[in-house]
Formats: C-alpha cells, sequence, structure tokens
C-alpha cells in the first residue's frame, strides 16, 4: 500500500487512529474534539512534569540546607557564649540565656551530681533516680514523657506538652548530670525528629561544665 493510499484511507476513516491509539503509542483523545497527542510530545509533557517534580525537591532541599547554616550559627554563638563563661554557675546562666535567645527555648533545667559541684546551688541533684535517667540515655531523648520528679523542675503553668532529655557525661562516658528542655508545644519535640545536635549540645556542655567544675 503507497502512502497516498494510507492517507486516502485515514481520510474516509477518520476514527481509525483514535480507535487503534495504544497500538501506536498515541494518547486517545477524549471525545469532545481534542486532538491525539503523539507519543514524542507525550514523552515531552512527561519531562516537563519530571522537571517540575526535580525543581521542588532542590527547593526543598536548599530550604533545609538554609535551615540547617541557621541552626549552625546559632549553636556557635552558644559555643562563644560557654567559652566567655567563668565558673560552673555563670556558665549555666550563659547557657539558658542563650537557649533562650537563639532557640527561643525559656523552659530549660539542667541538673549536676559531679563531685565538684555546688551542693548547695540550685542546679544540684543527687538524687538516685536522676542518675538512672542519665545513664539510660545512650542518646537524646525527645518526646512527651517525663518523670514526676523531671516534671517538678519546670513550673506548673503553661502546661508542658514535649521534652527533650540530654545526659552530660565525662570523658569515660560517666553521667555527671543532665540537661531537660520543654515546650508546651507538642511538636518541639517529636520521638521521630533527629537528635544529632542536641547531642553536639550535650557534648559541648558537658565539656565545658567538666573544664569549669575542675578549676572552680
Amino acid at each position: 500500500m503507497h502512502s497516498e493510499q494510507v492517507l486516502a484511507f485515514l481520510d474516509e476513516h477518520p476514527d481509525f487512529l483514535q480507535q487503534h491509539a495504544p497500538r501506536y503509542n498515541l494518547q486517545a483523545a477524549p471525545q469532545n474534539g481534542e486532538r491525539v497527542i503523539s507519543f514524542v510530545e507525550r514523552q515531552m509533557l512527561e519531562l516537563k512534569d519530571q522537571n517540575r517534580q526535580l525543581e521542588a525537591q532542590l527547593q526543598q532541599l536548599i530550604e533545609r540546607g538554609q535551615d540547617n547554616d541557621r541552626l549552625l550559627a546559632r549553636l556557635h554563638r552558644l559555643t562563644l557564649a560557654l567559652l566567655a563563661a567563668r565558673g560552673p554557675s555563670e556558665l549555666i546562666a550563659e547557657l539558658k540565656g542563650s537557649l533562650r535567645q537563639e532557640f527561643q527555648l525559656d523552659r530549660a533545667a539542667l541538673k549536676l551530681w559531679h563531685p565538684a559541684a555546688d551542693k548547695d546551688a540550685a542546679h544540684y541533684n543527687a538524687r538516685s533516680e536522676v542518675q538512672g535517667l542519665a545513664r539510660n540515655l545512650a542518646a537524646p531523648y525527645c518526646g512527651p514523657y517525663v518523670n514526676d520528679e523531671v516534671l517538678s523542675w519546670f513550673p506548673a503553668t503553661p502546661v508542658l506538652q514535649s521534652f527533650a532529655q540530654v545526659a552530660l557525661k565525662d570523658a569515660g562516658g560517666q553521667p555527671f548530670g543532665i540537661l531537660v528542655l520543654a515546650s508546651d508545644d507538642s511538636q518541639r519535640f517529636t520521638f521521630d525528629m533527629h537528635t544529632q545536635y542536641l547531642a553536639q549540645i550535650g557534648e559541648l556542655l558537658s565539656a565545658a561544665l567538666l573544664s569549669a567544675l575542675e578549676a572552680a
């Protein structure tokens, strides 16, 4: 069959391509008069859609990177504040001030039972229950639960909905303190959140406190 015959056949049977679109990699058009889309054009449309998805993913990665940059800057300023502190009490005050200013966390409690810690200070707590809690924290805990002892370190109002608990450890891995952050926002500290930066804050604070306690 010659091409002229094929064209003539299609002229006489305009619905032929519509009826056999899958066989020839054509997208059948709806019965409202829209044209049949060729295979190449369909591929172009799919590529454009994939491109839009990739652009959205790239934008998410950029925003995530910017969030990480801002967080690293806050950690840097926290580090500088701790390095400038003189003595355990001033260091703890600097810590709470930085947490409030840099991370909008105005509910933080820190308890120590290091031999060099001031036993008369508000941050001293040698209860075995608290020490056992710190020993069980292989990694920072985030979630809605704390025991009654920890809860008593915070005012009764507002009602706290989520907590982060970070053990402070010496070079041998033995805990000598615990840092607890609290929020009335149930989504501030959740089970599924990454705790990398909390762990780094714990390591930074542990090193700074040990240095201050040993020098006191």
